[in-house]
C-alpha cells in the first residue's frame, strides 16, 4: 500500500475497508451502549464507547449523563481529559484556574494530574469525554 504524509494525516492510495465483523465496534448508538454508575457518584451514568480494556486502544471515550443537582467530587486522571458538553448546564472547577460554565459549545482540555470537579448542574448534562491515554 502506498501512502503520502500530509501533516499528521496519512493519505493512502489503496483504501482499507471495514468488514461486516467490525460493524458492532464501529457503529453504535448511545442509547444502545451499556450504561453504568460512575464510580464517584452512582447517580451519574457512564457508557464506554472505546477503552483499553475492551478495545485495546490507547485512550478512552465515554458518554456521561449527569442529572440536575448532581456532580462529581474533586478528582484527577493520568490522561488528558477532554470534556465536550452536548447538552445541559453546570459548572466545572479546575484547580488553579477557578470555575467555568459547562454548556454546549465550550470544550475543556484538562491536563493529566490537574484536579477538577463538576458541580451546580442546573440542567441535565450530557457529555462526551475523551481521554488521551487510557483510564480503563
Amino acid at each position: 500500500m502506498t501512502s503520502e504524509k500530509i501533516g499528521g494525516w496519512e493519505v493512502t492510495k489503496e483504501k482499507k475497508a471495514a468488514t461486516e465483523e467490525m460493524r458492532d465496534s464501529i457503529i453504535n448508538e448511545a442509547k444502545d451502549l451499556e450504561w453504568n454508575p460512575h464510580p464517584a457518584n452512582e447517580n451519574v451514568s457512564l457508557a464506554f464507547v472505546v477503552s483499553k480494556r475492551d478495545d485495546n486502544v490507547d485512550g478512552t471515550c465515554i458518554f456521561a449523563r449527569v442529572p440536575k443537582g448532581e456532580g462529581l467530587p474533586e478528582h484527577t486522571h493520568d490522561a488528558n481529559d477532554i470534556i465536550v458538553p452536548l447538552a445541559g448546564r453546570g459548572k466545572l472547577w479546575i484547580n488553579g484556574l477557578g470555575e467555568f460554565e459547562v454548556k454546549k459549545g465550550v470544550v475543556f482540555n484538562i491536563p493529566p494530574g490537574v484536579s477538577h470537579r463538576l458541580f451546580d448542574v442546573t440542567e441535565d448534562l450530557e457529555i462526551f469525554d475523551v481521554f488521551i491515554g487510557p483510564i480503563l
